[in-house]
């Protein structure tokens, strides 16, 4: 891996000695073009308006995270909150499993992971709970009873509000750049983070409200029930819904459409609203037989719930396998034009490969690890940034891109050739 493709390129972007014999069909008729000449543009630095923003939006978080403690969770009481936040970690931590298999092969820029799950658990909670009263009462009648009242915060308020909050993180992502969400898979990844966090602070409540209930009874087969409903049997109900409209900004980015942005988002935003009332408004037509309470539900979460989240299920795998097409065909094209050998390409599509390859480095230095890893993430970013800019037209910004990258991809080959090779020849 350290050392260069060897075969050089010609002018027209064709390899001039033997082919490589890659069984890829040629998407860009053109290749990637070679790079012309002339000095490469500097690398701008980010605006400092980015920046600012970036940082207002942490502390608006970090603020918003000191209320929901203060007028939320502390009134819960402090032992009852710990009993709650222990149960929470439950299902979170399959999210965080799921949500870290699926990122793995192209992965996300932790930063704004981090900022999609406290967007979750912090931003869209207080925005649900301050913009939902007002909407609650735009939408309830002048004169209901509790069962009314109870299905529309349930059936109507609740997913409406709470999906609408937890998509702005989303917008809040493509607003800041395409390098965040630039395909299907990228926006279920960081919805999928983005709705765990609600659940993860959704469920602290319903817990601690469990819990009041359980010592109020003395029964604590009060908490052990919800703790199944929603820590077990649904931990990716929010991630169900939200994914929806991750989905539909996924395939706009890709795109670069400005009218599938508003389509295939609003469509994705509505159908997890329909999911969500669904799920919710399930327990107000359920029947309920008293001496088997659950048996309703759980019959209808096999036959309905089941099915939609498999479904889903499988539209995340085909997401995943199709990334690994799009990488092996896009760095297939530019072994053609001689940036990378047909082993070099298996190794970078190759999840067993790359970390073999880590390992090799990692023998000879951390600095070499560090390279390595650097490489594999330049080269990932390179052929997902073509198979992009496919879709669109080139401009000087994805040449500027291409040519950064492949940059970056020289001075990892040479670093780690320089680490790698030995001093004194036997």
């Amino acid at each position: 891996m350290p050392g260069p493709a060897p075969h050089r390129a010609t002018s027209g972007g064709e390899v001039s000695s033997d082919p490589y014999g890659y069984d890829i069909e040629r998407v860009d008729p053109n290749a990637p073009a070679r790079i012309g000449g002339g000095r490469a543009p500097r690398r701008r630095r980010r605006p400092w308006v980015r920046w600012a923003l970036f940082a207002l939006s942490f502390l608006m978080l970090a603020a918003s995270a000191v209320a929901l403690y203060l007028f939320v969770i502390l009134p819960l009481g402090f032992g009852t909150s710990l009993v709650a936040f222990t149960a929470a970690l439950v299902p979170v931590a399959m999210i965080f499993a799921a949500v870290w298999w699926l990122d793995r092969y192209t992965p996300q820029p932790r930063m704004s992971l981090i900022y999609a799950f406290a967007w979750g658990a912090i931003g869209s909670v207080l925005l649900a709970l301050f913009v939902g009263t007002f909407f609650d009462a735009w939408i309830s009648p002048a004169e209901e009873t509790q069962l009314v009242d109870s299905f529309l915060g349930a059936v109507v308020q609740a997913p409406v509000i709470e999906e609408t909050m937890k998509s702005a993180g989303l917008i809040g992502l493509l607003v800041w750049g395409r390098r965040y969400i630039s395909g299907p898979l990228d926006g279920v990844v960081y919805a999928a983070l983005i709705a765990g966090g609600f659940a993860f602070t959704e469920n602290i409540l319903y817990f601690s409200q469990s819990f009041h209930q359980a010592q109020a009874a003395g029964e604590i087969a009060v908490f052990w029930q919800t703790f199944f409903l929603r820590g077990i049997l649904s931990p990716f109900a929010h991630v169900s819904f939200t994914a929806l409209c991750g989905l539909g900004l996924g395939i706009a980015a890709e795109r670069r459409s400005l009218m599938l942005y508003f389509g295939l988002g609003t469509g994705g935003l509505s159908l997890g609203m329909v999911l969500h009332a669904l799920w919710n408004g399930s327990t107000f037509f359920l029947p309920v037989d008293p001496e088997a309470p659950l048996v309703g539900f759980l019959r209808y979460y096999a036959s309905v719930q089941v099915p939609i989240f498999l479904l889903l299920v499988a539209i995340v795998l085909f997401l995943r396998l199709r990334e690994k097409r799009i990488l092996r065909r896009q760095l297939s094209e530019y072994g053609r034009a001689g940036w990378f050998s047909p082993d070099e390409v298996e190794l970078l599509v190759s999840m067993r490969r790359r970390r073999r390859a880590e390992a090799w480095a990692a023998r000879h230095g951390a600095v070499a690890r560090i390279g390595m890893r650097h490489l594999i993430s330049a080269a990932i970013a390179l052929g997902m940034e073509r198979h992009s800019v496919l879709f669109g037209r080139t401009t000087a910004k994805s040449r500027a891109r291409e040519r950064e990258l492949l940059e970056e991809i020289t001075a990892d080959r040479r670093l780690l050739g320089a680490l790698t090779a030995p001093v004194v020849r036997s």
